[in-house]
C-alpha cells in the first residue's frame, strides 16, 4: 500500500513538469556550394521557426501558424536579421552576403524557414563561416553544416563552443568520425528519455526475484555479464535502426517514435515493481532498441550525406551513444552494486526510482500524442 501511495505521489509530481520532447534539440541546416575557382559561394540555411519566433516578428497575428503571407510581409526584417547573424569569409577576406530566396520547409515534422543566399567573395580562397547564427549559448543548440565542393561533401557542426567552420584542403573522413563521436555523446547526454530507459534497465540489475520479491545479487561477474548482455541486446537493436534511418532505408515519421520512446519508459518502470516479470527486461530492451535507434535518427537524418561520406558519420555517431551508455554504466553500477544489500534499496530506491522514471513516461506520452 506505501509502494502504491508513493507511486501516486510522483505521479502528481511528474505530471506538474513541463512538456519535453525526446532529444530536444535546436538545430538548423546549412548546405554550402562551393566553387573551386568561382568568387560567389552557395548557401541555404533551414531555421526553425521556433528558434527565431522572438528575434524576428513574423506571426503577426500570433495564432502559432506562420503564414506564406506573414514570411513575405517580414522579409525586410528577415532579410536583415539573417544575414547579420551569418558571416561568410574566403581567403580571409569577408563576403557580402545577400538573401536569394526566402521559403517556407519542414525538417523532422517541424517548421522552417529556407533563406537562399549568396555569398559574393573577391578573391579565391578557402572558406570559413561563423557569426551570430541565432545561438544563445545554450548548449544544445546546433548548426548541422554540410558543403560541397567538386563533387566532394564535408561535414561540420557549429555550437556555441565551436562557432566557426573552416573549409578543411581534404575530406577527412577521421575527423568527421571524431567530430560525430561527440555528437553521439552529446545527444545521449541530452536525450534524458534516453538515459531514463537505461536506468530503468540497471536498476533491477543487482537483484535476483526469489518467491516473487527482489534479492540482493551475490555475485559481480553474474551482474556484469547479464548488464553486457542487456546492454548490448539495446545496442545491436538501436544501431540496426539507426543505420536504416539516416540512410535513407527506412522512413518513419517523428511523432510516434517520440510516443513509442516515453511509452517504453513506462512499460520497464512496470516491469521493475513486478520480480516475477525481470525475465522480460532482455527482449524489452532488444525490442524498445529498434525505436530508441529511430529517435537518434532525427539528430542525423536530414544531413545532405552520401556515399563514403556518410560512413564516418553514422560510425562516429553511433560509438559517441555507445561511449555515453557505457559511461553511464560505469557510473551507476559501483553505487547500485554496493547498496544492493541494504533494505532500502530493494524496498525504496528501485520502486521509488521505477515510479518515478515510468510516470515521467505516462506524462511524455500524454504530451507527445
Amino acid at each position: 500500500m506505501k509502494r502504491l501511495l508513493s507511486c501516486v505521489l510522483l505521479w502528481f509530481g511528474t505530471c506538474l513538469a513541463p512538456p519535453a520532447l525526446a532529444h530536444s534539440t535546436s538545430t538548423s541546416f546549412m548546405a554550402l556550394e562551393i566553387p573551386r575557382d568561382g568568387p560567389s559561394v552557395g548557401v541555404r540555411w533551414d531555421i526553425s521557426l521556433h528558434d527565431i519566433v522572438w528575434t524576428i516578428l513574423i506571426d503577426r497575428d500570433y495564432d502559432g501558424v506562420v503564414t506564406w503571407e506573414e514570411v513575405q510581409a517580414a522579409r525586410p526584417a528577415i532579410e536583415r536579421t539573417v544575414v547579420g547573424e551569418l558571416a561568410v569569409a574566403r581567403g580571409d577576406k569577408p563576403c557580402a552576403l545577400g538573401v536569394r530566396d526566402l521559403a517556407l520547409a519542414q525538417r523532422l515534422e517541424q517548421n522552417f524557414l529556407s533563406v537562399a543566399m549568396r555569398a559574393e567573395c573577391t578573391q579565391p580562397g578557402r572558406v570559413s563561416i561563423g557569426g551570430g547564427l541565432f545561438l544563445t549559448g545554450d548548449a544544445s543548440q546546433r548548426v548541422l553544416l554540410s558543403a560541397t565542393r567538386d563533387g566532394v561533401t564535408f561535414q561540420g557542426v557549429l555550437g556555441p563552443g565551436a562557432p566557426r567552420w573552416n573549409e578543411p584542403e581534404h575530406a577527412s573522413a577521421w575527423q568527421s568520425f571524431v567530430r560525430f563521436v561527440g555528437e553521439g555523446v552529446w545527444h545521449v547526454l541530452i536525450g534524458y528519455d534516453h538515459i531514463a530507459f537505461v536506468l530503468l534497465l540497471l536498476l533491477p540489475a543487482v537483484l535476483r526475484p526469489v518467491d516473487g520479491k527482489w534479492q540482493g545479487a551475490t555475485r559481480l561477474p553474474q551482474v556484469a555479464r547479464e548488464i553486457v548482455t542487456i546492454i548490448t541486446a539495446f545496442t545491436i537493436a538501436h544501431s540496426t535502426t539507426l543505420a536504416l534511418a539516416v540512410t535513407g532505408t527506412v522512413h518513419l515519421p517523428t511523432q510516434p517514435i517520440e510516443v513509442a520512446i516515453a511509452a517504453s519508459i513506462a512499460v520497464a518502470g512496470g516491469i521493475n515493481l513486478l520480480p516475477r516479470l525481470s525475465h522480460l527486461r532482455l527482449p524489452l530492451a532488444f525490442g524498445f532498441g529498434f525505436v530508441h535507434g529511430f529517435g537518434f535518427a532525427n539528430a542525423l537524418s536530414e544531413i545532405d550525406a552520401a556515399g563514403t561520406a556518410l560512413l564516418p558519420l553514422l560510425a562516429g555517431f553511433n560509438i559517441g551513444v555507445e561511449l555515453a551508455q557505457l559511461a553511464i554504466v560505469a557510473v551507476v553500477l559501483p553505487l547500485i552494486y554496493t547498496a544492493r544489500a541494504t533494505r532500502w534499496y530493494a524496498a525504496g530506491v528501485l520502486p521509488l526510482g521505477s515510479c518515478a522514471l515510468g510516470a515521467a513516461g505516462l506524462v511524455w506520452v500524454y504530451q507527445r500524442l
